[in-house]
């Protein structure tokens, strides 16, 4: 059934070059990682993570991934980082005292991620190959929950839950020079490539507040009638891409003038509610690809067509996701 559907929603969209490469996809309910090429829809591996596997990063080189192993009822305190050309676990990085890792996102030269550990009002930088924590710069704030790291590396930006800020921060000096309270419960949060802007979704304002980076202020304000989860900007910093899991859907937005382009449904590829969550988008912009938590599933969108071209299968409770460029 699931592949009828696919070959239906295939049919719907202007012949051309397919996605491709190879999805890593954490499977909160099961403590697994998907490895899933996108382009024969085939799952070629099932790695095992640590407990509630949350949010995952993948090097530039596409050589390899990184799982935040946040933890369930226990709270986690280590990384799983995925060989992805051996398709196996490469090792387990012990945080140690720290707690909660959640958003991650790998450094220029991929031998460094920088990861919240929401327990401790911190964010760590981390070399994958030595397992070890090289810097930590507290944020000062509650509930640091995700990263969003601007193209060069040098500054990353926290969603700080409880406290509505976000919290810049210095990943080359090791300091958190700035925060800003921008809203209520935020959570979601991309930053353009540039660094020029940050976005940020509320949890119960159900709004998406825009900031000038360089201004140090907020800018616009997108309203909206449901949660916005995640936020992902593509990589030619154009379209932010916003998650309404209370809405089965996904709206897309002019990064320039915030209008929006559109409203992608994503009814899931089976009866009930889809809720995506995160989300990932090819390097040349082209494909979006959705969590889908209530579907066991991803959405492949494409960003031109703006609908949705099929679905993958995924292991139970799918939510982060990264994208490693076809041939790995």
């Amino acid at each position: 059934m699931l592949f009828l559907l696919a070959v239906v929603l295939q049919a719907a969209v202007p012949v051309g070059p397919g996605p491709s490469g190879l999805l890593v996809v954490a499977n909160k309910r099961a403590a697994t990682a998907s490895l899933i090429d996108v382009a024969s829809a085939r799952t070629i591996a099932t790695l095992p993570t640590g407990a509630g596997p949350h949010e995952a990063a993948v090097s530039r080189d596409g050589r390899w991934a990184v799982i935040t192993d946040y933890g369930a009822q226990t709270p986690g305190s280590s990384l799983t980082v995925l060989d992805l050309e051996r398709r196996a676990v490469a090792r387990t990085v012990d945080l140690v005292v720290f707690r909660r890792p959640h958003g991650v996102a790998f450094l220029p030269g991929d031998s460094l991620v920088a990861v919240t550990v929401e327990a401790d009002r911190a964010v760590l930088v981390v070399h994958v190959g030595r397992g070890e924590v090289v810097a930590q710069v507290a944020t000062d704030q509650r509930g640091s929950h995700l990263i969003a790291v601007a193209a060069n590396g040098r500054r990353g930006y926290t969603a700080n839950i409880p406290d509505g800020s976000i919290t810049e921060v210095d990943l080359v000096a090791g300091t958190a020079p700035r925060r800003l309270a921008v809203a209520t419960m935020t959570e979601g949060v991309a930053v353009t490539p540039d660094g020029g802007q940050v976005w940020v979704g509320s949890n119960d304002a159900h709004t998406v507040t825009v900031v000038d980076t360089r201004a140090w202020r907020a800018v616009d304000t997108i309203p909206g009638t449901t949660t916005p989860y995640r936020i992902t900007i593509t990589p030619d910093g154009r379209t932010a891409l916003v998650s309404y899991p209370g809405e089965d859907a996904v709206r897309l937005f002019d990064t320039a003038t915030r209008a929006e382009l559109a409203t992608v449904s994503i009814p899931g590829p089976r009866a009930g509610d889809a809720a995506p969550l995160g989300s990932t988008v090819s390097a040349d912009s082209r494909w979006a690809y959705v969590a889908l938590a209530a579907q066991d599933a991803v959405a492949v969108v494409d960003l031109h067509a703006r609908t949705v071209l099929k679905y993958l299968d995924t292991g139970p409770g799918p939510d982060g996701i990264a994208i490693a460029a076809a041939g790995r």
